[in-house]
Parts: structure tokens; sequence; C-alpha cells
């Protein structure tokens, strides 16, 4: 969908205006996430979405991970990973996203919850948070789990000549609208890309493509 020019200058004054941006974000997750019950097989997971506000305007921060651990060997990820026995969501994504770049929970002003997100490859049914972290900072990264960290411009993930969407069928047998991001040399895909699009579109309005609809 192309942006017509009402959103395409809403879409500009949040991102020109941090704080704005994160009120607007806070405004639109100020809702009961939908969380997805535990099929057979899966297993619960939280991560975070950190936000940073750079010189060329707010970014994600994601990780891609290395090839020692055990789940998405290499591929691009945000910070956080499965839960311990009894744990929150939230407090899951905190403590991984410590775990993995070094940044405690102190320094996280969460913003929202996004719903569930089912990755079935790897098997774990995913709890996502939003939260703006401060920028620039000294990341103490975990070399046993991330091989590189990524900040990517909203304004990257915006631009429609970044992304594409192709239906993808899960071995069980049902399908799934995957997304691809060019960010750089890199491509965020899989849970992580479903995980984007449900962000762009509850922040920026930018609508999900349906199962069957192209």
């Amino acid at each position: 969908m192309t942006p017509t020019p009402d959103s395409g200058a809403r879409v500009n004054a949040l991102l020109s205006d941090p704080e704005s941006l994160y009120a607007h974000i806070r405004t639109v997750l100020d809702r009961p996430r939908q969380i997805a019950p535990i099929g057979a097989g899966l297993r619960r997971a939280a991560v975070l979405l950190p936000l940073v506000v750079t010189e060329t305007g707010p970014a994600l921060v994601l990780t891609q991970r290395t090839n020692q651990v055990e789940h998405h060997k290499g591929q691009i990820s945000f910070p956080g990973g499965a839960l311990d026995d009894g744990e929150e969501p939230l407090a899951g994504a905190l403590r991984e996203t410590h775990e993995e770049i070094g940044v405690p929970p102190s320094d996280v002003r969460v913003l929202g919850g996004l719903d569930d997100e089912e990755a079935a490859i790897s098997g774990f049914m995913v709890s996502p948070f939003v939260a703006a972290l401060p920028y620039p900072a000294r990341l103490r990264v975990s070399a046993d789990e991330v091989h590189a960290v990524l900040v990517v411009t909203l304004r990257t993930l915006l631009d429609p000549r970044n992304v594409r969407s192709e239906l993808y069928r899960r071995p069980r047998g049902d399908s799934v609208v995957m997304y691809y991001y060019q960010a750089g040399s890199s491509v965020v895909w899989g849970a992580t890309g479903r995980i984007v699009a449900r962000f762009l579109d509850a922040v920026f309005d930018v609508p999900l493509v349906r199962a069957g609809t192209g």
C-alpha cells in the first residue's frame, strides 16, 4: 500500500520527535496483549524490541546470533529467549536482554507489549515487548550468544523497497505470511520479521499481508 500524504506526514512527525513516538506507542499498545495458548511441542519465550534514538532517527536494536546457540544459529533476532520455569514473559525479556547485550532492566523504559507470535520451526510461542533504551550506550555483548549488534532505523523498515513477503507452508500444514526486511547486507525474516511487521502495523498502520490475499 502506498502511503497517503497525510499518513506520510504523520509518520514523519513521529520519527522526528522520539518522545511523541514513545507516547504514541504507549497509547496504541495500551490494551491487553493477545496471549496464545501453548500447543504441543511449544515452549514460551519472550523478546524485547529495543528502540533507540540515533543521529538518523529512531531505530531498533537487533542481534545476529552466533553459531554456538541452540536455536536460530547466525540469524537476526531481537534480544530474548526461553522463559525459566514460572518466569513472567516481561521479566524473561528483560533478563535475556541483560544477558545478551548487557543492558540492565533499570535502563529499560517499557512502552508496551505486542500479541504473541509463534515460531513454529524452533518450537516457541514468543511474547514481544517494546521498550526505549538510552543511546549511545556501551553494550556488554555475550560472545557466546551474540555475533554482532545491528541498529536498524525505522525509516529503513518502513521503506517498501526494503520489504517483501511470501506465503510459507509450515510442516504441520498451515500457512503463514513471512516478511523479509533488507537492512544493509542483512535480512530480517522468520518470527523476527513477523514481529517487526506487527510492530509497524500497530504503530504506523502499515497493513499486514493476510494469508491467501497475496
